[in-house]
């Protein structure tokens, strides 16, 4: 009996140790099932202001949440970033000892290390971008007129490629007195490069190639006084949106794929008609992952909290319909952008000093607040992790 009660006993512990290595791996498995899920709801937001650098911020992919804001990068000028195509750098406008430049950060282990900067010979740039095989990095110069180009290999960026001074003026005689070389885009097939320029109205176009260097192709004519800030691309190429700060509007081009050429097409108001939009101007510019729809931000200028974003709808031709304007939910909406997950939208609001997410609609496009908003100095430009 002794001998059976001790064989009973080793067997109840035997049995109860491995019923708790299994329940212990049960704990195990569902805390990391937990941890992925924190991690998949949480998106990394980077921040460029007109303050003192770049911020993070954390996203909440299912509320729409805005925490854990971090000053990453203290620096000026660095109100406008591009980050490469692995997320592992961030380019960055930057100011070096007074002079217009740009600066590079590496992004590994999730530190900011500053890996290169290069001063150009300008105001400073207002716009960067990279090109698809990410071996140029492009500047806006909006003060000078100007647009510049540099050689990139990783984050190492080499002296000036190009550096190529607009010329001409417009009807607009307050805001077209000059070239404003706003923006700088390489274009889908990655051979020419679009640079909107408010102050003549067009869209300067670029030859490129692999080590930067620019040839000027000429440029496309907007309606006089439309002011062209910002641009972006259709899904397939084929098609080109350029938002026009003066007047309010988006013009559609289709565009010739082996030729890169622009051909206007429509030009929609990104105001509904009757709208009170004395004194008020746009900013930005977002097309949708589909390609379906078009987001604007829209800024006013008198303090009256008409501030709002724009839907536009895109057909298959590429044609363009308004179809909402709502409140942005901050004081001058400098900057917006769509989420990774495509369902939110994220906007700078760079004097009411504040960022705030917008849900999006993927079925009809429309967006509405959240109600979360993060406090963040000037905020002027919004990135995401990769």
């Amino acid at each position: 009996m002794l001998r059976f009660r001790k064989a009973g006993k080793d067997l109840s512990f035997r049995l109860g140790f491995v019923l708790l290595i299994k329940g212990m791996k049960k704990i195990i498995c569902a805390a990391v099932s937990l941890i992925g899920i924190f991690q998949a709801q949480s998106t990394l937001v980077y921040v460029g202001t007109g303050a003192d650098g770049i911020y993070t911020l954390e996203l909440n992919e299912k509320t729409g949440a805005l925490s854990n804001r971090q000053h990453v990068v203290k620096g000026e000028g660095m109100g406008f970033q591009e980050l490469n195509k692995k997320g592992s750098i961030i380019f960055s406008t930057y100011r070096k000892a007074g002079k217009g430049a740009v600066a590079a950060y590496s992004l590994e282990g999730g530190e900011f290390t500053e890996v290169s900067s290069q001063i150009y010979d300008g105001r400073g740039l207002c716009h960067v971008s990279i090109d698809a095989n990410e071996k140029v990095l492009f500047g806006a110069d909006y003060g000078g007129g100007k647009v510049v180009s540099f050689p990139i290999a990783g984050g190492r960026i080499s002296v000036v490629a190009s550096l190529m001074q607009h010329k001409g003026s417009s009807v607009n005689k307050k805001r077209q007195e000059g070239p404003h070389a706003h923006s700088i885009y390489a274009g889908p097939d990655n051979k020419f490069a679009y640079a909107p320029d408010l102050g003549i109205d067009q869209v300067k176009f670029y030859a490129f190639d692999a080590k930067g260097k620019l040839t000027d192709k000429g440029g496309f004519k907007s309606i006089p006084g439309s002011g062209p800030r910002h641009m972006k691309f259709g899904k397939d190429g084929s098609h080109a949106y350029v938002l026009n700060e003066l007047t309010l509007t988006v013009t559609g081009f289709s565009r010739d794929r082996k030729s890169g050429v622009l051909t206007m097409k429509n030009t929609v108001s990104v105001f509904p008609s009757g709208a009170e939009t004395e004194k008020i101007s746009c900013s930005e510019i977002r097309v949708s992952q589909d390609g379906k729809f078009i987001y604007t931000a829209n800024r006013d200028l008198t303090e009256e909290g008409r501030d709002s974003l724009t839907v536009l709808s895109v057909a298959q031709d590429g044609s363009l319909k308004h179809l909402e304007t709502t409140p942005a939910a901050v004081w001058i909406p400098r900057n917006i952008n769509l989420s990774p997950s495509g369902d939110w939208l994220l906007v700078a609001g760079q004097k009411s000093n504040e960022v705030t997410s917008h849900r999006i609609d993927k079925k009809t496009g429309k967006i509405s607040f959240s109600g979360k908003s993060a406090e963040v100095p000037k905020a002027m430009c919004i990135n995401f992790a990769r």
